[in-house]
């Protein structure tokens, strides 16, 4: 049933809290506010800088001491909320205080205006990923964490994989959930030595008779520790995208902006999406996250605007993780729904890579679980988790 008219304007035009809603939400937890006989939780703003800050959510252990930190992370154009159904669960291990971040630009954190500077798609990419990366690694050394394993879903699972090329030494384990930005870009002709990429017979004669819509060359661009080659591609296929789709997509057009700026049809939109995502749950819990996730979109755009610049049209990755993850060192796991509509081979296939590195990797599947796979399965997901943190 879509959200009534009348409610719909309501939200319009006063959208609810994002504090409110935020709070509301976590408060469904056992020990928030009020702790219980062995958690405490807190929400907390750390501030970078006069202009960033970034908003946390810490659950402490209360009846032993702490040992281990885990620092979760969300994806694109969601905020630390999401994990309502893990918090508890996670929680219960005993030495491990959890962190769940809004990243830089989302949920509760600052908003600045997104602004790099780059002189092309791939300098665009490195700058996009640092402009995250920088505000993790400020908001650990503000927080006086030494090492942490790091659990980040989907863009955050991206985030998490430059966060972990560039501070290995800060990172114990990673546990990339339905990671976004894994497998090459299909769409992509390759001109290079390593991996390479199946491409249609037919596809590629199509090409050829095609303009190219992008010629690249070698890149010598790389960040400090030389970890960040680009895989050099010498021209694009045509994409099964929309024309207008594309357009805007390489004009860094953002989605939340349909839901800003539509009027009524703004929280109708986003109850369309809501009531089916978080349909599994009680009806007073859906409708608090509801009025979380419209908080979300609808507040001020900045951190979404990346997503373009790290990401071609189509969400293929515009620097794979897959010719990456050979320099990382840090063991990892990735994690995805048994109807994940992410890439799961692309997973295998780089915990084999890893392996081959000499790096403890492997790749587990959810059953019963989509793309939001600790929401769907939260059970299983965090039995699985708890698994991996104990082994830490």
């Amino acid at each position: 049933m879509p959200l009534p008219f009348r409610e719909a304007v309501q939200q319009w035009w006063s959208p609810p809290s994002l504090e409110i809603s935020e709070k509301k939400v976590l408060s469904f937890l056992p020990f928030f506010p009020e702790p219980d006989a062995s958690r405490s939780a807190q929400s907390l703003q750390v501030e970078l800088s006069p202009t960033r800050m970034i908003n946390e959510f810490e659950i402490t252990r209360t009846t032993e001491k702490v040992e281990n930190d885990l620092v979760i992370l969300h994806g694109y154009g969601a905020g630390l909320a999401f994990f309502i159904r893990n918090f508890d669960g996670l929680s219960r291990i005993a030495g491990w205080r959890l962190h769940a971040l809004d990243l830089l630009g989302y949920g509760r954190s600052s908003r600045p205006k997104f602004r790099i500077k780059a002189k092309d798609k791939y300098e665009a990419v490195y700058a996009a990923e640092s402009w995250f990366v920088d505000s993790i690694e400020e908001w650990r050394q503000k927080r006086g964490l030494d090492k942490f394993t790091l659990m980040a879903h989907s863009m955050g699972g991206y985030v998490g994989v430059a966060y972990a090329l560039r501070y290995p030494e800060r990172v114990k384990k990673l546990i990339l959930v339905s990671p976004a930005g894994v497998p090459r870009d299909p769409f992509v002709i390759h001109d290079d030595a390593g991996e390479s990429v199946s491409v249609d017979p037919m596809q590629l004669a199509a090409a050829e008779l095609q303009p190219q819509q992008e010629t690249t060359k070698p890149h010598t661009l790389h960040n400090s520790s030389g970890q960040y080659p680009h895989p050099v591609a010498k021209g694009e296929l045509k994409r099964p995208i929309p024309s207008w789709l594309v357009f805007l997509w390489e004009r860094h057009v953002s989605p939340f902006v349909f839901v800003r700026h539509t009027g009524p049809l703004g929280p109708q939109l986003v109850y369309l999406w809501t009531s089916n995502r978080f349909s599994m749950l009680p009806k007073e819990q859906a409708a608090a996250l509801h009025d979380y996730v419209l908080g979300l979109f609808t507040a001020r755009g900045s951190g979404e605007y990346a997503v373009t610049r790290l990401l071609a049209p189509g969400a293929y990755a515009r620097i794979a993780l897959i010719d990456r993850i050979k320099n990382l060192k840090v063991p990892t796991v990735w994690m995805y729904g048994e109807n994940d509509w992410m890439d799961a081979e692309a997973g295998e296939k780089a915990a084999e890579i890893m392996r081959k590195n000499g790096v403890r990797s492997e790749c587990k599947t959810i059953s019963r679980a989509g793309h939001h796979l600790y929401l769907d399965n939260p059970e299983e997901f965090n039995a699985y988790v708890t698994t991996e943190l104990k082994a830490s």
